[in-house]
Formats: structure tokens, sequence, C-alpha cells
């Protein structure tokens, strides 16, 4: 299994509000989690003893399809734990249908590059395509007794029955690269006719080059959804030291909507005992991301809690005005076998832009002056805003201060900041409003 696993629209001078951004990240997990869980009757002989995880769901008419990794060590008879991807069916999203199959998609046994396992999928449906390629998958796959993972691609008439291309269609980087170590976790959307795909990388070699130790995201494109070429400016997302996420940012799911990119992806701070959440950025060009101020946005369940470990690797769709998230919860680190702990799938909603926010946006109740700042910034409401907590982010989305509201005017000091351009977010009950600024001391 796994060792390892910027939301900003800008808009010069005028208040804008993240419609598909932060009302999104008011997450609420469902009562009755996991939605699916394993099979722990070991004379069923089943192939997700031990973890349900890392799933993939689209809906296609009104049923939900997903594709996740499964864990055991019984199908077929294993001398040692593989992972294997796993297919179930649902009609409303939470009570899931196995599928009797299982898995859809196997590992290799004569010692090709994904022996070991094969896991992290991401599924289309390309309905360009020819009917017996339909579905479309990229997926991890890992060499025997080594660490190392490779991305795969296979293809399916139904999503069950999957063909395997016979090589791995991303490689990991040269060893001074940020990737050298293994690439899992992809998120594959078809933009017109290019393939764009983002995906984790682990950097494995020590030589101070600023990712050694930590996973990140990086991105590459396609024309056939084969011959994959990445992006030269890798890693996009990165780690940031001495947050929740510093040692680990990887699994993003990608949507494009509105021609803007959405990304959810899970983040960490612990190489050894996961603790992983859900981070949510934004981008105009799939490239350059903002990372949310009230990230995390999906966070682990308290002490008991069936994810008190882990909640993080989401899936997430846009449905019927609603996001819908699936994702993989553990509820402790193992202590003494593999068997004291588990991995399996939670599922949890979030709302959508309303009314109330379009009347707030076309109203303009905040005004920002000077533009430009020099020592100081002025933030003038047209309304009570008490409470409100105020980030100043720079370019890349990082905040550099925090503030919170408690008068109709404030006044924000920035002499600790070097010119340049900058970016106000207000975050009030469910409405973020982001200005830019240029900093001019």
């Amino acid at each position: 299994m796994k060792n390892h696993k910027s939301i900003l629209i800008i808009c010069q001078f005028v208040i804008v509000i993240f419609s598909f951004g932060f009302t999104q990240t008011i997450w609420t997990k469902d009562p009755t989690n996991p939605v699916l869980k394993r099979d722990t009757v070991i004379a069923n002989l089943p192939n997700d003893l031990i973890a349900i995880s890392d799933c993939w769901v689209v809906k296609e008419g009104t049923s939900y399809k997903m594709w996740y990794t499964c864990g055991g060590l019984n199908y077929p008879a294993d001398t040692l734990l593989r992972s294997r991807l796993c297919y179930a069916t649902s009609n409303d999203g939470i009570i899931w249908s196995k599928y009797a199959g299982n898995p859809v998609l196997d590992v290799s046994y004569s010692g090709e590059w994904d022996s070991l396992g094969v896991e992290t999928a991401t599924v289309i449906i390309d309905s360009a395509a020819p009917a017996n390629q339909k579905y479309k998958m990229w997926y991890a796959g890992q060499y025997f007794n080594s660490f190392r993972y490779d991305i795969g691609y296979a293809y399916s008439a139904d999503g069950f029955n999957w063909s395997k291309h016979p090589n791995p269609v991303l490689q990991v980087g040269i060893s001074s690269a940020w990737d050298n170590g293994f690439l899992e976790g992809p998120s594959v959307i078809k933009d017109g006719n290019l393939y764009k795909m983002w995906y984790c990388g682990y950097d494995a070699v020590a030589d101070g080059n600023g990712t050694d130790g930590n996973a990140n995201i990086g991105y590459a494109t396609s024309t056939d959804g084969i011959n994959w070429t990445k992006y030269a400016g890798n890693p996009i997302i990165t780690t940031v030291a001495n947050t929740w996420e510093s040692i680990n940012v990887q699994d993003p799911h990608v949507i494009k909507q509105d021609n803007q990119y959405y990304m959810w992806y899970g983040g960490g701070s612990s190489d050894s005992s996961y603790n992983q959440e859900v981070g949510f950025a934004l981008s105009s060009d799939g490239i350059s991301w903002t990372k949310s101020p009230a990230n995390p946005v999906l966070t682990r369940g308290n002490i008991g809690d069936w994810d008190s470990n882990l909640s993080s690797f989401p899936s997430v769709l846009l449905d019927n005005g609603q996001y819908k998230m699936w994702y993989t919860g553990r509820d402790e680190e193992p202590t003494n076998s593999s068997l004291d702990y588990f991995w399996e799938i939670g599922y949890a909603t979030g709302p959508t832009i309303g009314l109330s926010e379009k009347e707030i946006l076309d109203e303009k109740k905040i005004k920002l002056y000077p533009n430009p700042a020099t020592n100081a910034l002025n933030i003038k409401f047209g309304q009570n805003m008490d409470g409100a907590t105020i980030y100043i982010l720079n370019h890349s989305g990082k905040v550099n201060n925090q503030f919170t509201c408690d008068k109709m005017e404030m006044n924000i000091p920035l002499a600790n900041l070097e010119n340049g351009i900058y970016f106000v977010q207000i975050v009030y009950e469910t409405n973020i409003y982001t200005e830019k600024f240029v900093l001019q001391q």
C-alpha cells in the first residue's frame, strides 16, 4: 500500500467571490460513514481485508461508479500484501454494492512493472473514443519488492473488464528530479482534444534541492493519453514548511468548471503517521494554483472516530448543485501488525454558491484604498462584518498577515512586506471576497 501519500480568482481592482471556492469548503460528513467497508471475514478470502482506499467516483446517468484500491493477503493466495483495483456501484452515493468479480484490475504476476500493486486510479468516460475504450483509466503500478510506482494506462468498454497498456505511460524522473522516487495518485481530465494530468511525485534522493523527502504535485499533458509531456515548471503544488502540509501534498482531484480549475488534494505533516487532511486550490490555467486560506477544508475526525488518523485522498463530483466527496479514512497508526488499523471510504457533501452571495457581490459592500498602497491599507465595509477574518496573501497564496475585523473600517499595516502584488481575502460566514492591490513603499 502507500508509503507517502492556490484559491484565487485574480480580478484587478474588483471584488470577486469564490463562487466555487470557499462555500464548498463547508463539508458535512455523512453520519453513516464509512459508506464502503472492508470484508473482514477471512473465510471469504477477501481482497479488501486490510484496506479500501483511494477511490475515484464518476456518475453516469443515475448511477455512481467507484473504482478503489483494495488491499489484502487472500486473493489469490499471496505471500505478501498486494494492492489491486476494485469496483462498486451505487444509486445514491451512500449505499454501495461491490462488484462480484473484483478485483477488476489485478497485478501482473510475471515480474512486470506493476507486479506488486496497482492502485490510485483516475477514470474518465470518453464518449469520443471507440466503444471498447469508452472508459479510460490511469493508475499507479508498483514494482515487485520496490517502493517505486509509475503511472499506467488501461481501457474498458464497461468499466470492469479492463485491458492494460503494456508499459507505464509516465515514469519517475532522473535522480536529481523532484519526482525520482515514485509517481501515484493521478487525476486526468480531457479538455478539448488534450488530456491533462495532475499527479503526485516523491523525491527520495537527499541532494538539497528543496523537495527532498517530500511528496508534491506535478502536471503533464498528452494528445492521446499514452505519450505524456511533463510540465517544465514542476512541481506546481508544493509542501509548505511548518504547516499542516509540510511533508506531503498528493493525490489531487481536479475539476474544470466555468473555465476555472478546482483541485482537492491530500496534505500531511507527518511522514510516518499520515495525519492527512484535504486541502483546496483554484487555478485559471491548471498550472498556477492558489491554495485556500481556509485549508484544510476536510479535517480528521475526533479521537475514537473511524477517520481520526486520516481523512484524505478525495474524489469530488459537482452533482445536482451540490459538491459530493468520497474520501479515505483511517482510525489509527498500526502498532503490532497490519491488522491493527483499517482504511475505508467515507462520504461528505458541501454547498455551492447561493443567491445571497451574489447579492452581496453585486452590492459591492467592501472598498479598499489607497491602491497602490504604501505602509498601510484601509478596508471600509458597507455592512457589519465583525468577526470576519482578513488575510493578506502574496502572489502564490501564502498568508503573510491575518487580522480579525472588529470595526466598519480597518487599517491594515503592511510595513513588514516587500513591494509587489498582494491580495486581500475576507472570509465572512460562508462568503469569501478577494481583491488585488499593489504595495509600493
